[in-house]
């Protein structure tokens, strides 16, 4: 278990966390796609290395996505939902480390999450969502060298 969870300080912003994820994976069962995800959908039938306007990355998170979910809106918007939790995680972790507080770290996630702009990213397929949660690795990284001064996170980074 992660040090400090059982707190309540620490649980409430977490439990929040985890019903804003829930949520967006309802609505991204039941909304229609965009134009944009539909454009992307189209780009996981055909994967390339790159595609004229964008990095693969979002087709790739579509395909494994609607491999193992079909070809609904919820299998196109699969990965970003579990990039979003895995960004929100990486973001809590970092916050901890820097603010030297589970709670500081957990309220980070939380404000991450009720942004509105993460709340879009995170619920539709485009290449935005696994920018947002690499770049939250990139931080959790960055922040385990300040912690540690290790050199093995230089590598992660």
């Amino acid at each position: 278990m992660t040090p400090g969870l059982a707190d309540r300080r620490v649980g409430f912003p977490l439990a929040a966390v985890a019903v804003l994820i829930v949520l967006r994976g309802i609505l991204s069962a039941f909304l229609p796609l965009s134009f944009d995800e539909a454009y992307y959908w189209m780009w996981s039938k055909h994967l390339a290395w790159g595609y004229y306007d964008h990095p693969p990355m979002v087709a790739f998170m579509i395909r494994a996505g609607t491999m193992l979910f079909g070809d609904t809106s919820f299998g196109v918007r699969a990965g970003a939902l579990l990039l979003s939790a895995a960004g929100s995680w990486a973001v809590w972790r970092a916050g901890a480390f820097l603010l030297k507080s589970e709670h500081a770290g957990a309220l980070a996630a939380l404000v991450l999450n009720l942004m509105p702009m993460i709340g879009v990213e995170a619920l539709v397929a485009t290449p935005d969502a696994p920018e947002i949660a690499f770049s939250a690795f990139l931080l959790l990284a960055l922040a385990k060298i300040g912690e540690t001064g290790g050199g093995v996170w230089w590598i992660a980074a």
